[in-house]
């Protein structure tokens, strides 16, 4: 756990540019985060990066929901297919760092027309799924998602670093779906790189792991 002292504020404002090589498209949002008491700067940036996959799922980071007693780091919203039902319900749920096997079984039964998305890094998630081949009767297709980002070590402490500043920006460059460069503040070093990798992930009611 890291030092009172280490973590950065409470709140959070990041300014983000976002450029799309892809589409030609520039945009810029600002982005407003709370910080939990002993909340990780790890967790922290997982969530502006998920914010940043999604970037046209228009996603609520931090919404003041409960489902099972779970909350998400991040989700959207879409309009119930139920006739009879009039409120929204989550199109996309992002869990971002450590979650449990179970939890992710849980929501993948409650939420069953919702798109479950785990997001932490490539190792991380690369050893869930080494453990739980060992552990799969057989494999069935579920809502439930990964996405590995993949960065080197500089690049992580770099990005660390640049949310314990006082003016949090960040200038994005999407080169194509799965590959960013991100030019931040940090002293250590300007621009990093990041790759995402997606996992599908098999029927997680015949795992016994808690990741």
């Amino acid at each position: 756990m890291a030092r009172m002292n280490d973590l950065p504020p409470r709140k959070l404002t990041f300014q983000v540019v976002r450029r799309n090589e892809i589409s030609g498209e520039v945009d810029s949002r600002r982005l407003i985060l709370r910080r939990g008491r002993v909340e990780s700067k790890l967790h922290i940036i997982l969530k502006i990066l998920a914010y940043l996959y999604f970037w046209e799922e228009e996603l609520v980071i931090e919404p003041l929901i409960r489902v099972n007693r779970y909350r998400p780091d991040l989700v959207s919203w879409r309009e119930s297919e139920i006739p009879t039902k009039l409120e929204k319900i989550p199109d996309l749920w992002i869990e971002c760092k450590q979650v449990k096997i179970k939890k992710l079984s849980k929501l993948s039964r409650t939420l069953p027309l919702s798109k479950i998305v785990w997001v932490h890094t490539f190792q991380s998630l690369s050893r869930v799924m080494n453990n739980a081949k060992s552990k799969i009767k057989y494999q069935l297709t579920s809502n439930v998602h990964m996405i590995g980002i993949d960065a080197s070590p500089v690049t992580w402490n770099s990005l660390e670093e640049s949310i314990s500043t006082k003016s949090l920006r960040w200038e994005v460059t999407l080169h194509e779906k799965n590959f960013m460069t991100i030019f931040t503040s940090s002293k250590s070093i300007n621009e990093v790189s990041l790759r995402f990798h997606s996992f599908s992930f098999p029927c997680i009611k015949e795992i016994n792991l808690q990741s």
